[in-house]
């Protein structure tokens, strides 16, 4: 793969425990570079929540990308979950026929199932960051048996929603210059919320939240400048950094 500008190096792998993983124990060879990992497997690929992340070969992409060099960490990566969501929708949207919505705080929804999800962790050196790292996980090929059974009402692929993919490294080079030529959106939090806010998953209905401050009932409205879920819990407006939403079936 032709390297973008601010990529100093990208690398192919058949098969790891995750891409993520990879990165962190190349902590020191890529210190300081912008680095992208591409695996055709991940064995013990990660979700939120430390969940496994089911990435089969040949079936999905799967990839991390470090930011280490100065200018890129200069951003506010406090919102990169949410800014990559953005970047995936931006590349995948144009070649689907059907609405692509984003799941607070990293999922990629289709036909209200899963069709991909992100994982990114900051490391820091004092009260800087040093480092951040962005695992993208993308469904492209699966079929409905290629899920687990467990999984398989909750989970969809691209092709399952009628997008053949026959060049990934096409989606890869996608991805690098669209997140790059945007990240200046980083550091205006209104706009950056604005986007993610037109393409949010199920806004303003009734969700359960599960946070660290416990489990809490009301009306997703979106989210906030800094990123946080806004949950209206009889009638008040309550911001969360971290939790997990559930949705309330109607009856």
């Amino acid at each position: 793969m032709r390297h973008h500008p601010d990529l100093d190096e990208s690398m192919s792998l058949n098969t790891v425990d995750s891409t993520n993983l990879e990165i962190r124990r190349r902590r020191q060879e890529f210190r300081g570079l912008n680095v992208l990992v591409v695996a055709d497997e991940q064995t013990h690929g990660k979700g939120q929540q430390g969940r496994k992340w089911e990435s089969a070969a040949g079936l999905g992409l799967w990839m991390s990308l470090q930011l280490g060099r100065d200018r890129s960490l200069s951003y506010n990566l406090q919102l990169l979950s949410i800014y990559t969501g953005i970047v995936v929708h931006k590349i995948i949207s144009p070649l689907l026929d059907m609405a692509i919505q984003l799941k607070w705080p990293n999922d990629i929804i289709i036909n209200s199932r899963k069709c991909g999800g992100i994982l990114t962790e900051l490391q820091w050196q004092g009260d800087r960051i040093s480092s951040a790292v962005i695992g993208i996980g993308i469904n492209l090929s699966h079929k409905k048996d290629d899920f687990p059974s467990s999984i398989q009402q909750q989970a969809t692929s691209l092709k399952l929603e009628g997008l053949e993919i026959s060049e990934r490294s096409l989606l890869i080079k996608l991805f690098v210059d669209v997140f790059f030529e945007n990240m200046s959106l980083l550091n205006d939090g209104d706009n950056l919320a604005a986007e993610w806010n037109e393409r949010a998953y199920k806004m303003n209905h009734k969700v359960k939240l599960e946070s660290p401050q416990g489990d809490f009932e009301g009306q997703f409205s979106g989210i906030n400048k800094r990123g946080d879920a806004l949950i209206n819990i009889d009638g008040r407006l309550k911001s969360f950094q971290t939790g997990e939403i559930r949705l309330i079936e109607s009856l």
